[in-house]
């Protein structure tokens, strides 16, 4: 008997959705943003980045409403959120729908690349069929795990140097770029200040 899967539903997504972000380190903002704590919409934020999702039922109302939530979101940020922090600079919109629209469809894909104001994700009811494409639609969001690599060798980003190494990168440039990234440090300056100590 072959088993049938079960379409998500909206409440499903941002389920899942906040499931995931809470799992990465992100805090769910309930208070004072009513527009942004509904059935299909939630704000999060970690140290680095504001992060405003939302659900629909059809691709049509995704459409027609996704201006409107960018608005809202570039209102929070700018009025909650300082100039001099990083995360001013980091918004991101998610939109997610269980409507089904081809991923070619033409207004979908301009969505995608759209950066103005804010960074956007977007996917369909083609693109999501489970709790772990929601997962892997929002991983670009979640930091990099430092999780023992199984051949007992120590974290992915110590064999980085490595393993870039045999492709004729440096590696000494390489573990000054992973050492900035662990310590939050901006990459080109240290870069810069690599290169000319050599």
């Amino acid at each position: 008997m072959t088993s049938v899967a079960i379409p998500l539903t909206p409440t499903d997504l941002i389920a899942a959705a906040s499931s995931v972000m809470e799992a990465g380190g992100y805090q769910t903002i309930r208070e004072g943003f009513p527009e942004w704590n509904t059935t299909s919409t939630r704000l999060f934020e970690d140290k680095y980045n504001v992060v405003g999702i939302a659900v629909f039922t059809t691709t049509i109302e995704l459409l027609s409403s996704w201006a409107d939530l960018q608005g809202a979101l570039v209102d929070v940020i700018s009025r909650h959120v300082g100039q001099a922090e990083s995360k001013a600079w980091d918004g991101y919109l998610v939109l997610l729908t269980t409507g089904i629209a081809p991923s070619s469809d033409v207004e979908i894909e301009d969505l995608r690349y759209d950066t103005t104001r804010l960074r956007k994700l977007v996917a369909t009811g083609e693109d999501i069929s489970s709790a772990r494409d929601v997962e892997r639609l929002l991983r670009s969001l979640l930091p990099l795990r430092s999780e023992h690599a199984s051949i007992g060798q120590g974290t992915t980003l110590d064999l980085l140097p490595g393993l870039l190494a045999e492709q004729g990168i440096s590696k000494k440039t390489t573990e000054v770029l992973v050492k900035s990234f662990i310590e939050h440090g901006p990459l080109m300056d240290e870069l810069h200040r690599h290169w000319r100590s050599q």
